[in-house]
């Protein structure tokens, strides 16, 4: 009873959902795992053996024991005793146990195999993602000819004993696959033979060493274990996920040409056919690069996820990132006039609001389970609403709590429902939920209610004891029903609260369709400081002549950190002959009023990154 209307869950589902389900049973059987700390490591073991010149490491490296000859380190040193030291070597840990706890897809008959002339799994030398066994004395080498792996998805090799590699062998990644997604396991050690081009991350503490003039892009951890290099090149990957995203209209993914480019200049597999989740992988050096795609008059554009709004994202050595690319059909046929809108009466807008918190507020000891719990209340108070659905873009499942009172499905005006959700963070994170839900009052000729929406944002600070500032807005129009034909003032009332541990100062309101945002009431000790608990009021006045959906944005700061807060109204205005003017007409399975929301959501979202003052 409280889940989206098909038309709601077609647009915001498409900008919060990222990977979703893979297109294969192998995909969907293996999965990655966080490697935390040490997923910026190239080299991380406790003895580390290096005796002559030439190594290069585009990573981190990390010893208790260290070379003869140090490598040149693109990246940062650390010598045990450190606590990124490690705490690397714990979460390596940590993934090696879900790697070896996935079920394997398929294991191959006992004894020694040879991967690169294997067919029992399927084709000659290539593998599709999946969990791939050996049992017994199971040594796994890659003979001459090498192996492909082909295919977005996770690829993990579980080997119940040594893995070797020939001179001069290739693993190759194909049709999306990402050397972040590839897993190594042997039980016993690893040796790569000279020139071998490898792909992947090998957990082996039982040792690992390189061979001659080696090109990895992956990460060698042998925390418990010895490593040893000889003129080789390690490259930690780096990996941008584009996804792509059509909602409405005839198109498909593969309709849209998507670029990737590094200083004007298409970085290698681009351009290349729109996919949809799990996506494009390109593994990339660290870099800024820009997402574009071939313009569809009949679709508007937007970017969600790691990129801005021009499609732009920057990568570091070890990023995985994802710029998902959303075009949203544009309406093309007007519909028949809606009587209670062109009446000015009858429609009521609804407005809803939603505060998050996440328990504990920070994790200073390093990785470990968060739990957000969500209030929803009905902020217009005037009917209930319906169809109430949560989606946050770095938790799930979103449990339903309580609040329903009277059992009627329906967020009825004076009731709070209660939400959680509870994660694993391995790293600081910000994280947005959305709460959508639909007024009971018909508002088109379609028959479609009108949508209310509400985000909160949260940031749960990893491995430092700081707590980030929470901040919370709601906005209420003074006009909830639609005003005749020629508008009227509006006067807008901003509710500001804190439900974090920490005082915030420089708060600021701004809305995108109304201006100034005054300040009314609420600072009771006159600090000049939203303490946790406060409610600051604030107001703004406009005329609205046509139908207007604005935005605003509410701004604090905090222990070095920039909270963001965001609040969505829309006010109708009547016009002879078209229900929704102000905005274009929809069609049926186009709501646009949501539409233009998401939109508006996709920039607002990653707007979060590039405001934090503090890089943790």
């Amino acid at each position: 009873m409280k889940k989206f209307s098909k038309q709601v869950a077609g647009v915001v589902l498409a900008v919060f959902v990222l990977f979703g389900l893979a297109g294969t049973i192998a995909a969907q059987a293996a999965t990655t795992p966080s490697i935390g700390a040490a997923s910026t490591f190239g080299i991380l073991g406790s003895t580390y053996t290096n005796t002559v010149a030439g190594t290069t490491v585009n990573g981190d490296v990390g010893y208790t024991t260290g070379p003869a000859v140090a490598p040149t380190v693109n990246g940062t040193t650390y010598i045990s005793p450190n606590s990124t030291y490690s705490q690397a070597g714990t979460d390596q840990a940590t993934a090696l146990t879900n790697l070896n706890g996935q079920a394997c897809t398929f294991t191959f008959a006992a004894g020694a195999i040879n991967l690169a002339t294997d067919t029992t799994h399927g084709a000659l030398g290539i593998y599709t993602p999946g969990v791939y066994c050996t049992t017994g004395a199971g040594d796994a080498s890659i003979g001459t000819g090498g192996i492909t792996l082909n295919g977005a998805g996770t690829y993990i090799f579980r080997i119940n004993g040594a893995l070797t590699t020939v001179a001069n062998s290739n693993v190759t990644l194909t049709g999306g696959a990402s050397a972040g997604d590839v897993f190594w396991t042997p039980t016993a050690a690893t040796t790569l033979g000279a020139n071998t081009t490898f792909k992947g991350t090998d957990i082996d503490d039982a040792g690992i060493t390189i061979g001659s003039t080696v090109t990895w892009i992956g990460r060698a951890l042998a925390f418990g274990g010895t490593i040893s290099t000889d003129v080789d090149t390690i490259t930690v990957p780096t990996t941008l996920h584009v996804i792509k995203l059509v909602v409405g209209g005839t198109a498909v993914p593969s309709n849209f040409n998507i670029s990737v480019k590094n200083a004007g200049v298409n970085v290698p597999g681009s351009p290349a056919a729109g996919a949809a989740a799990p996506g494009t992988s390109y593994t990339l050096s660290a870099g800024t690069y820009v997402v574009s795609e071939t313009a569809n008059a009949s679709y508007t554009q937007s970017f969600t996820g790691d990129c801005n709004t021009s499609g732009s994202v920057t990568l570091a050595a070890g990023d995985d990132k994802i710029c998902t690319v959303v075009n949203t059909a544009i309406p093309l046929a007007p519909v028949a006039p809606s009587v209670a809108i062109n009446s000015g009466g009858g429609a009521i807008m609804p407005v809803i609001g939603i505060t998050k918190i996440p328990t504990p507020l920070a994790l200073p000891q390093g990785p470990g389970s968060v739990t957000y719990n969500y209030t929803v209340r009905n902020a217009g108070g005037q009917e209930a609403l319906i169809n109430v659905a949560l989606t946050d873009d770095k938790c799930s499942p979103i449990t339903f709590i309580s609040g329903d009172l009277n059992g009627n499905g329906k967020l009825d005006p004076g009731e709070t429902w209660k939400y959680a959700c509870t994660t694993t963070l391995s790293k600081t994170t910000t994280n947005t939920v959305i709460v959508t839900a639909e007024g009971n009052s018909v508002t088109n000729a379609l028959g479609y209610h009108q949508h209310a929406i509400a985000t909160a944002v949260a940031t749960v600070v990893v491995g430092q004891s700081i707590m980030s500032p929470l901040i919370n807005i709601i906005k209420v129009p003074s006009r909830l029903t639609p005003f005749p034909v020629g508008g009227g003032n509006v006067t807008y009332a901003y509710t500001v609260t804190n439900p974090g541990a920490v005082a915030v100062h420089n708060v600021s309101v701004t809305d995108n369709k109304c201006s100034p945002v005054n300040y009314f009431s609420g600072d009771t000790n006159g600090n000049g400081l939203l303490d946790p608990g406060e409610s600051w009021i604030y107001t703004c006045q406009t005329y609205i002549s046509a139908s207007t959906m604005n935005i605003a944005t509410v701004k604090g700061s905090a222990n070095g950190f920039t909270a963001l807060g965001y609040a969505f109204a829309t006010v109708l205005v009547a016009t002879p002959g078209l229900p929704n003017t102000g905005f274009p007409p929809q069609e049926a399975g186009t709501p646009w009023d949501i539409v233009i929301a998401v939109g508006i959501l996709a920039i607002a979202f990653v707007s979060v990154t590039a405001l934090r003052k503090r890089k943790i």
